[in-house]
């Protein structure tokens, strides 16, 4: 569980939704620095949601699990369709909000060490799937998932190609190729005074992820990406 006074993301959630507060979060990282978050973002209804979201909503089946569920905008779009939602996520802040916008089923769980069930679809939206953190953990995380994925279940997940942050004005790639994979990436967020710990996080390129979930035994299908890299993936168990 994250501790509220070291949760910016669920700070700004809460004052967003209590008191109507629009300070935004502000997002640093080891390439970026000052980029801001608005939290109205977080709170989005499908109609504002673009079309890659729709896409993995409209794909949904069966029990569902949605991972580091935020302010809940997914799962209370499948709960209001009719779907048995699970919604975890870290932050206890995060957990209270959701209850209080009237989700069924909220959980305040590290999925590492949150007790196996099973599930027909299981969520990670906004590049949720970055909790592995690298590529190596990445493959610890597809065989130890197996655990929460019911017979024919499968995990829907969107994540980016960030290569394009590495090309100068010339055109040319300047990551040192020889260094760690260019999508694994150091994050620390702010939201007034409360700061979190810098964490890692991934964003990792399809042909990346195909190849290492066939390598952990899923079948992985495309199911849509962007003009700016961004795609949504579909893994099935073999």
């Amino acid at each position: 569980m994250i501790n509220r006074e070291r949760d910016p993301m669920g700070q700004a959630m809460y004052h967003y939704f209590h008191f109507n507060d629009t300070t935004s979060i502000k997002v640093n990282t080891n390439i970026t620095e000052g980029e801001e978050l608005p939290v109205s973002h977080l709170f989005r209804k499908y109609s504002e949601m673009p079309f890659l979201e729709k896409e993995a909503l409209r794909l949904v089946k069966g029990r569902v699990l949605d991972v580091g569920a935020g302010s809940g905008a997914h799962s209370l779009y499948l709960q209001n369709n009719g779907f048995d939602v699970t919604s975890i996520d870290l932050s206890e802040l995060s957990c209270i909000l959701m209850n209080e916008r009237g989700l069924k089923n909220v959980k305040c769980n590290d999925i590492w060490t949150m007790e196996s069930e099973t599930y027909d679809t299981i969520m990670f939206m906004m590049n949720g799937i970055g909790l592995v953190k690298n590529l190596e953990g990445l493959e610890i995380f597809l065989e130890f998932i197996k655990n929460f994925i019911a017979p024919s279940g499968q995990i829907l997940l969107d994540s980016s190609d960030i290569k394009y942050m590495f090309y100068n004005d010339q055109g040319d790639f300047w990551v040192d190729m020889n260094s760690k994979y260019y999508g694994e990436l150091e994050y620390q967020l702010t939201y007034k005074n409360y700061t979190a710990d810098p964490f890692p996080w991934l964003f990792i390129d399809f042909e990346r992820l195909r190849n290492i979930a066939i390598k952990c035994g899923w079948n992985v299908e495309l199911i849509y990406e962007d003009d700016h890299f961004h795609y949504l993936a579909k893994l099935i168990l073999k």
